[in-house]
């Protein structure tokens, strides 16, 4: 599925994350001021349809197509990336797809190297980094959004070693704007409680 003008907030906020048509916005304005400039000059338009071609595409996981020859293991693939961030679990997933949990993790590793639980991780922490990069929500939000409870372990597991493993080389600014976010949000919380105990204690 592709949209069109990339609207970055809303193409990331769709689940999965939209991939867009990039318009070309100013070559549509130049030439909508030369046919505004030849109107005013009293000369008629030309009466072909003019198609200007767009920038590109802003690829995101709704238009990721996997190259797996093994339909059950994509379809498996397929629905992680749709349902992870709704809380999907390893037993939910094997209700989807007729296989056993020993084969299942080991076509995982054959043609991903790693395990289904490990993806579902993946795709989790991606949404997650994205959302803490490219939004203004807060992170208890967030981590309710990709199917974490509670922020706190959803901090844990992103600043867990290895957590970058998966879904593509993470861009060190939007990791580091999402690990700053998630340093204030409890540097507040603990700064919150504090003030509380104080109260109490006066």
């Amino acid at each position: 599925m592709v949209g069109v003008d990339n609207d970055e907030v809303l193409c990331e906020l769709c689940n999965p994350p939209l991939s867009s048509v990039v318009p070309n916005p100013q070559r549509i304005g130049y030439e909508a001021a030369a046919l505004l400039a030849q109107l005013m000059a009293g000369s008629a338009p030309d009466p072909e349809e003019m198609l200007i071609e767009p920038v590109g595409v802003t690829t995101r996981q709704s238009s990721d197509v996997l190259a797996i020859d093994n339909p059950q293991i994509a379809a498996a693939i397929r629905h992680i990336r749709e349902h992870a961030c709704r809380g999907l679990s390893v037993p939910e997933l094997l209700k989807y797809v007729p296989l056993s949990r020993t084969v299942l993790e080991r076509q995982f590793r054959k043609y991903l190297g790693r395990s289904p639980q490990a993806e579902i991780r993946a795709v989790q922490l991606k949404r997650a980094r994205e959302l803490l990069a490219k939004t203004d929500m807060g992170l208890a939000h967030i981590a309710r959004l990709v199917g974490f409870e509670h922020p706190e372990y959803l901090s844990v597991v992103f600043k867990k070693p290895g957590a970058q493993k998966g879904q593509g080389k993470w861009p060190e600014s939007e990791i580091d704007r999402a690990t700053k976010i998630m340093d204030e949000y409890f540097k507040r919380k603990k700064q919150a409680a504090e003030a509380s105990d104080g109260n109490q204690q006066s």
